[in-house]
């Protein structure tokens, strides 16, 4: 493969190629080309675009073939940067949790035995950047933007959850692995601080103010993500250093996500921070829960066989494996004659306009400068895309709608790429 340091135009051409293919499908898909199509491709070629959140998901280090997210959609939607997380909970096998009952969680082992497999999933992720001839890893703030010469994607690492957090020196040990950006809150984490809707915990304790203030001296990015609204001012209040939420939507546009109200996303936007626009339906507008999750409920015959895994072995290792064990999650359901759970539609419940209005509303809020794509990608399912997009290799067309409305290039380049750029050029080490 060719290294880094010799990309030729031969190179070059073959990636354009690869776009013209992705843009080739992206029109059969979605029929005539919308206005503006043509104009936000030549700007995405231009634009280094930051992805403020990606779930890790190797896909992301294939050259194509991928469900969301590939390096030839990535080279389409002309990402230079993005940042990909790591968390045994939210998403995907290994989950260290196990819910049995409202806001009621049991962690799968011990916080030392998930803080070692924390490290691993961390490693996994080092080893896939480092193995791929097109990323880069960034850990230094002078390492953000790439030589003339080097068309790399760079890739920052992020942690999810707190719990993990065994101490202070911890936080050391994850920034000598890598990590440079952390949201700390999630539903089943409560070291030091609480999740939405999540297990009762203290908004912030001591220790976690401490954790805060290593993070900052060492220079590794607050993130709110997944945060309550007093957590998240926490967070703010903790930080000497701007505070970014990655990935998420203000509550008051839709009150059944777990977004924050708009108070809150203005003081992190005056912590110097950027607000990340989440790509979910669900994020993006109540009609879609209406029509597709307000009959889902929660699986209580989920939780009761969690309990009874929980039950029947304290090793956490097989408590994964028998949850996912779906033939021996089947029978429990028929032996103790569970119904089966609401049906979820599978149906787009939002478009790009959604998406667009959605970022229209944030520039209203905290001003343009504070507004980011934290698209979450990988991390939700296909069909919580806006519905004419099917992946990241389709973010032009919500440029070009976004031109549509009267955005110009200097605006998608702070949008895009700068605001991002600049929270993690201010905090990471020089």
């Amino acid at each position: 493969m060719t290294s880094r340091s010799t990309i030729t135009r031969r190179d070059v051409l073959i990636r354009s190629a690869a776009a013209t293919a992705l843009i080739a499908s992206r029109d059969r898909t979605f029929g005539a080309r919308p206005e503006g199509l043509e104009q936000a491709e030549k700007l995405h070629r231009a634009i280094p675009v930051f992805l403020g959140y990606c779930v890790f998901h190797p896909e992301q280090f294939q050259a194509r073939g991928g469900r969301q997210c590939d390096l030839e959609k990535l080279a389409a939607a002309g990402v230079r940067t993005f940042i990909a997380s790591v968390g045994f909970g939210y998403r995907g096998p290994n989950q260290p949790y196990f819910q049995i009952g409202p806001r009621n969680y049991v962690m799968a082992g011990s916080d030392e035995w998930l803080l070692e497999r924390q490290l691993k999933r961390i490693d996994e992720l080092r080893s896939a950047i480092e193995a791929c001839p097109r990323t880069r890893l960034i850990t230094r703030a002078s390492e953000l933007a790439a030589r003339p010469d080097d068309d790399s994607i760079g890739v920052i690492m992020h942690l999810i959850g707190n719990n993990h957090t065994l101490g202070v020196d911890t936080v050391d040990l994850f920034f000598r692995r890598g990590v440079r950006a952390t949201h700390p809150a999630m539903q089943y984490h409560n070291r030091w601080c609480a999740g939405y809707n999540g297990m009762n915990a203290p908004v912030m304790t001591d220790f976690g103010r401490e954790v805060v203030a290593r993070m900052n001296k060492l220079g590794i990015v607050i993130d709110t993500g997944h945060a309550s609204d007093e957590t998240a001012t926490a967070l703010v209040e903790a930080s000497v250093k701007p505070v970014n939420d990655s990935h998420t939507m203000s509550r008051d546009v839709s009150p059944q996500s777990r977004g924050l109200r708009d108070e809150t996303l203005r003081r992190i936007a005056r912590s110097g921070g950027v607000i990340g626009v989440h790509f979910a339906d669900h994020m993006l507008t109540s009609e879609a829960w209406r029509t597709k999750y307000a009959n889902r409920g929660a699986s209580r015959r989920e939780w009761k066989y969690n309990q009874y895994v929980l039950d029947r072995t304290r090793d956490p290792d097989e408590r994964i494996r028998l949850r996912e064990d779906q033939a021996a999650r089947d029978r429990f359901y028929h032996d103790h004659n569970l119904p089966a759970d609401p049906v979820v539609l599978t149906i787009r419940g939002a478009n790009v306009r959604h998406l667009a209005d959605a970022v229209d509303y944030l520039v209203r809020l905290v001003g343009i400068e504070h507004v980011g794509l934290g698209p979450d990608v990988n991390g939700i399912d296909d069909d919580q895309w806006p519905a004419e997009m099917n992946h990241i290799g389709d973010l032009p067309m919500l440029t070009a709608e976004l031109l549509r409305r009267g955005y110009d290039e200097p605006q998608l380049r702070k949008l895009y790429s700068d605001n991002l750029g600049r929270v993690y050029a201010a905090c990471l080490p020089s």
